[in-house]
């Protein structure tokens, strides 16, 4: 199981805590994923950490440097993201994580999420010289982004996810008319300048990155009567996507839990990506849409990797 290149990247996300590990060639080959229901949003909803929630960001760090041990990783990378730039003791937080685990764990911008998104969704699928649009949504914060094979033609962050717009209003299980219609209205005020960089950039396909598309993905698997797990470079059915957003976004958490192909550290949150996601789906039209396993993590990995052979 040992490699002394193996990279490991631990990232502390809104919702929940990841791991990737892949070994330490380009290009790049992941051997191991994992993830951790760390809640952080969640637990932090009066804008700071309490004891509380620390505890439990401390019990998912030292479960993942166990599995990191057990890999023999030669290098552990990590970040922290809108969780942690939005609560106004997250630096504070991750300098004691780091002190008690001597890890060396940043909090990044949503620019440098950004930007890292794209290179680790563009390591993973097929290149192209055509522009694409990356999304990815987390907890806190969604992630867009333009380019092609040459670079990043625009970039944004925006301050939501499918835990953060949990407090534009009172959700109901299942969703309201009324909160979708308000759901719908605040995003369409959020996305302006996004679809404005659509008609000028004129993207030709999409990309979705892990996680909340990873389970759309899997979902439609199922239903067409496959098992196996989904890869990068899935292609969705547009039409069979958008019937899987209208089963989620009507669903209620008890009918998630059945829902196969659904991660069950997603029950609570599937369902608010789909209708982010949504939104983007109704107000675009692309010639493919992809899934791409690699995000945030997978970017780090390749940026270390591309930057120390820079240096030899």
């Amino acid at each position: 199981m040992s490699n002394n290149k193996n990279i490991a990247v631990i990232d502390l996300g809104s919702n929940l805590t990841k791991l990737v590990i892949a070994n330490g060639s380009l290009p790049l080959t992941v051997i191991h994923r994992s993830i951790y229901n760390t809640k952080t949003l969640k637990n932090a909803p009066k804008g700071e950490f309490d004891q509380d929630s620390i505890v439990l960001i401390e019990r998912d760090i030292a479960s993942i440097l166990e599995v990191i041990k057990d890999f023999q990783c030669h290098t552990v990378l990590g970040i922290a993201t809108s969780a942690f730039r939005t609560r106004k003791n997250g630096q504070e937080v991750i300098d004691h994580i780091n002190s008690k685990f001597q890890t060396s764990i940043q909090i990044i911008s949503g620019d440098q999420e950004a930007q890292l998104v794209f290179d680790g969704a563009m390591a993973c699928v097929s290149s192209t010289k055509k522009p694409v649009l990356v999304m990815d949504i987390g907890g806190g914060s969604t992630e867009f982004i333009i380019g092609n094979d040459q670079g990043i033609l625009w970039k944004h962050s925006f301050d939501l996810g499918s835990t953060a717009i949990t407090k534009w209003t009172d959700l109901q299980n299942p969703l309201t008319s009324a909160n979708l219609e308000l759901l719908q209205t605040n995003l369409s005020k959020v996305f302006i300048s996004l679809l404005e960089a659509i008609k000028i950039h004129n993207p030709v396909s999409f990309i979705g990155t892990t996680g909340a598309f990873e389970s759309f993905a899997q979902m439609l698997s199922f239903q067409n009567g496959i098992s196996e797990s989904v890869d990068s470079g899935h292609e969705f059915n547009p039409s069979q996507l958008e019937d899987i957003l209208d089963t989620l976004i009507a669903s209620t958490s008890q009918e998630r839990k059945t829902m196969n192909g659904v991660h069950p550290l997603r029950y609570d949150t599937i369902h608010l990506a789909a209708v982010i996601f949504q939104y983007i789906f109704k107000n675009t039209k692309f010639e493919g849409y992809l899934l791409s396993l690699g995000d945030v993590k997978e970017g780090l990995i390749v940026d270390f990797l591309n930057s120390n052979y820079a240096n030899h």
